[in-house]
């Protein structure tokens, strides 16, 4: 079974402009990474230039639409 760990960097004040950054690794190698801002969440999958951006209410509605595991 993969190995996957996630690491983050989060800025020593209030979410504003900076945002949060995730690092995702899979059996030790990157993966990609997110960083969640106030606007939404980038995916950025491993050495892409630009990300998958949804805002928070795309974001919401995947979600919704999306069929329950179980």
């Amino acid at each position: 079974m993969a190995q996957h760990d996630v690491e983050f960097t989060v800025p020593q004040r209030p979410l504003g402009k900076v945002d949060i950054e995730f690092f995702i690794t899979k059996d030790g190698g990157q993966l990609g990474k997110i960083k969640i801002s106030k606007g939404g969440i980038d995916y950025y999958p491993k050495n892409a230039k630009k990300p998958i951006r949804k805002t928070w209410t795309q974001l919401d509605a995947m979600f919704q639409t999306t069929p329950k595991a179980g």
